[in-house]
């Protein structure tokens, strides 16, 4: 991707996160990338390919800040632990993403097709979950089970978090990372 590139959905994340996904125009995007409509439209044939963009790319950065080599030789509760802190840091840490994240998921952008694209970038995370499951150490539950019982847990709290609604510290974000976790443990 070039910079030029890069630069238009950073206008983009910065216009959503202020504006919303539908008070976000190309002019606005131009505008805010200091470029013309031209060079938008040279790079991007449409909004809606702007936002898929975007969002595959902010999808991109929070799996890349979940898994590590590293964290794969951890035993599997505190590999879920760290995944769950991980996530929960990511947000805190990018509310700009993870308002854009909520937003596209929940709007018409959203299609089978990007359903698709997003579960390719989940699969090192799948495949390791099915692999705990596969050993026994997982309850053997629906992935979507799973993943609503720890990582919408982790979304959850850090929007409470990032609107001011609760202000937790470490030791207690390690506590609710250890419950959610041990929950779903066979």
């Amino acid at each position: 991707m070039s910079n030029r590139q890069q630069d238009i959905l950073d206008a983009t994340l910065a216009l959503v996160s202020e504006h919303g996904l539908q008070g976000t125009s190309i002019s606005k995007i131009a505008k805010q990338a200091k470029a013309s409509p031209g060079i938008i439209y040279h790079y991007f044939a449409s909004k809606d390919e702007i936002m898929d963009t975007l969002y595959l790319s902010v999808f991109k950065d929070l799996m890349d800040a979940l898994l590590d080599d590293a964290l794969l030789a951890q035993p599997c509760l505190e590999r879920l632990k760290t995944v769950w802190l991980r996530r929960f840091d990511f947000h805190i840490n990018n509310p700009e993403k993870t308002n854009f994240i909520e937003q596209y998921k929940n709007s018409t952008y959203f299609t089978l097709e990007q359903e698709q694209a997003t579960n390719e970038l989940l699969i090192d995370l799948v495949t390791m979950i099915q692999g705990d499951i596969a050993r026994g150490e997982i309850k053997a539950l629906p992935l979507r089970v799973v993943h609503a019982m720890t990582m919408s847990v982790a979304d959850n709290i850090a929007k409470l978090q990032i609107s001011g609604s609760i202000d937790l510290q470490e030791d207690e974000l390690n506590t609710i990372a250890d419950i959610t976790s041990r929950s779903i443990l066979a």
